[in-house]
């Protein structure tokens, strides 16, 4: 005679389980199937031809059993399971030899720390404020089987709390080191420190462990403009670049490459000059006495041009 029976069981997690490691938990259909020592085997297989429409995209595995709840009879025996993830959890669906079928329902419910506190459902036990696992659990079997179903479900609860529990302290353990090499490569505080250092202090750069920090700036002089050894007179204007308009100024401005004569420029540079040109030499300050040019007051006289004698008219 086949017998239905439901319950719900609210199990509150600890304080160092976060919603991300407990939906991982439910969402890994291994790990879920293998909360039953009893289970000595598990595969994959396609979906059956008996599987309902909405079941029959789901996950199926095949589990192999060691039977110890059946009484009068041991040995082992294989059943269908199928798995459907959920948001906040997952569905479980195993078809069992004996008429034997169970409907599982996994979720996570509550709130973090982080969160507001949201109503809670009453009637079923659930916690105010943290995180809590659900499981809400339909049996349909026969009446003798169902005591041995439910112990199986209540250490199957119980494991899964405690597997949660360790796998939970091995994330923060891992977050710590994580967290603890980052800080042995990073600056330490001391070493960030902005006070003015003396001046007859040398700039060292900066030490090993500070690899991924850009090095400090070279020390300022802390003596006043006019104690430096360069400083101007006192009651000297500033410098200040002249105003001529352009952007830089011809004074700042950097001086052209000196480029080599072309031939057409040498060839140029060889033109000979008049002498009269010459006279502009600062080597000559009076003209010179040789001169090219006959000049008639500075002839001799036998030189000179002889008047024309008169001519006979006929």
């Amino acid at each position: 005679m086949s017998k239905k029976t439901s319950f719900t069981t609210i199990t509150p997690l600890p304080a160092g389980v976060s919603r991300e490691t407990a939906l991982e938990t439910l969402h890994d259909h291994l790990e879920m199937i293998d909360l039953n020592p009893a289970h000595t085997e598990r595969r994959p297989i396609a979906s059956p031809a008996e599987a309902t429409p909405e079941e029959y995209h789901c996950v199926w595995y095949s589990i192999t059993d060691k039977i110890s709840y059946f009484p009068g009879y041991k040995g082992n025996i294989s059943f269908k399971a199928c798995f459907h993830d959920l948001a906040l959890g997952v569905q479980i669906h195993v078809y069992a030899p004996m008429g034997l079928d169970i409907k599982e329902k996994w979720s996570v419910g509550g709130n973090t720390a982080d969160e507001p506190i949201q109503p809670a459902e009453i009637g079923i036990g659930a916690p105010v404020s943290g995180l809590y696992l659900r499981e809400d659990v339909e049996i349909r079997c026969n009446f003798m089987l169902t005591r041995f179903v439910r112990k199986q479900l209540k250490d199957a609860l119980r494991t899964l709390v405690a597997r949660l529990m360790v796998k939970a302290q091995l994330q923060e353990a891992t977050e710590t080191n994580r967290r603890l090499t980052y800080q042995s490569f990073s600056p330490h505080p001391s070493h960030a420190s902005f006070s003015p250092r003396p001046s007859h202090a040398s700039f060292s750069p900066p030490p090993s462990h500070a690899s991924f920090s850009p090095p400090n700036s070279p020390p300022m002089d802390s003596r006043p403009m006019m104690l430096r050894p360069n400083a101007p007179p006192l009651g000297t204007p500033p410098l200040s670049p002249p105003q001529t308009g352009k952007f830089p100024p011809a004074e700042y401005a950097p001086q052209p490459l000196a480029c080599p004569p072309t031939w057409s420029e040498q060839r140029s540079q060889v033109s000979y000059k008049s002498e009269r040109e010459s006279y502009q030499n600062e080597m000559y300050d009076e003209k010179p006495t040789y001169s090219t040019h006959p000049v008639y007051n500075e002839m001799d006289a036998n030189q000179k041009p002889k008047p024309m004698s008169p001519v006979e008219l006929p």
